[in-house]
C-alpha cells in the first residue's frame, strides 16, 4: 500500500512540475503585439486614388496587420510638441511581422504612388505588453 501512495505522490509531483515547465516555455513563444504608426502629412490638393487605398489595405491585411482606421480620425494635443497632421496605425501580430511588411517588395511598390498624396515623417513600431 505504502508503495501505491508513493509511486502516486511521485506521478502528481512530475504532473505539477510538467505543467509548470510547459507554461514557461509557452511564454518564451509567445511574441508580442505591436502597433505601427505613420505620422502622416497631406499634400495640400492631392487625392488619394480608391485603387491605391484598396491595394494598400489588401496588402496590409494579406501580411496580418489590422488598420486601426486613423486616417481620417481627429487627433488631439495633449503635452509637448505639436502632433502630426494624420497618423496611420495598424495592430499586428509581433513587431517581426510589422517590420518584414515595411520592407516588402510589396510595400515599396506601392510607396511612390503613396508618396503623391502624403508625405510621412516618421513611422515606428511598438510593442505592448499583454
Amino acid at each position: 500500500m505504502k508503495t501505491y501512495l508513493t509511486v502516486s505522490a511521485a506521478m502528481m509531483t512530475g504532473a505539477v512540475f510538467g505543467g509548470f515547465a510547459v507554461q514557461g516555455l509557452n511564454a518564451q513563444s509567445r511574441q508580442l503585439k505591436a502597433y505601427s504608426i505613420g505620422e502622416i502629412i497631406p499634400i495640400a490638393g492631392a487625392t488619394v486614388s480608391p485603387g491605391y487605398l484598396a491595394a494598400a489595405r489588401k496588402a496590409l491585411a494579406d501580411a496580418g496587420g489590422r488598420s486601426m482606421g486613423t486616417l481620417k480620425g481627429r487627433i488631439f494635443h495633449a503635452e509637448g510638441e505639436s502632433p502630426p497632421v494624420g497618423v496611420a496605425m495598424t495592430e499586428w501580430d509581433s513587431a517581426d511581422a510589422a517590420r518584414a511588411f515595411f520592407q516588402s517588395k510589396v510595400w515599396k511598390d506601392l510607396a511612390p504612388e503613396g508618396e503623391k498624396t502624403a508625405k510621412t515623417i516618421r513611422r515606428y513600431i511598438v510593442e505592448v505588453e499583454p
